[in-house]
């Protein structure tokens, strides 16, 4: 194999790795931040005696965090859980790209 080809081959390996490294944009930091500050915006939306079970947005924006939500859903997912109006909006509609999903019992199913 010449020299040539093989930088070719070793450029496309180290393109393709930087690539599919680079879907998460999130620092461990931010991450549990999120959560965190979800995990308040739970605290709040249960004491107001929200109805939790239906899988509601609990917050538009988190505090500190302007790219993320808030929202219930249940694991595993129930067909309430894809309901538009029981999804944030802001996330739905492109103006924040991370969400914290929370059970109604508040555990964490995920975030990103």
């Amino acid at each position: 194999m010449s020299a040539g080809r093989l930088r070719i081959i070793v450029g496309a390996i180290a393109v393709t790795a930087l690539v599919g490294c680079g879907g998460d944009d999130v620092s461990d930091e931010e991450r549990d931040q999120a959560v965190t500050a979800a995990q308040e915006a739970y605290d709040e939306a249960r004491s107001s005696g929200l109805e939790l079970d239906v899988g509601p947005c609990i917050a538009e924006t988190l505090p500190g965090l302007d790219d993320w939500v808030a929202d219930i859903a249940h694991d595993p997912r129930e067909d309430v859980d894809d309901d538009p109006a029981n999804q944030c909006r802001r996330y739905r509609e492109g103006d924040a790209s991370h969400f914290v999903e929370l059970t109604p019992e508040g555990e964490l199913i995920r975030a990103e």
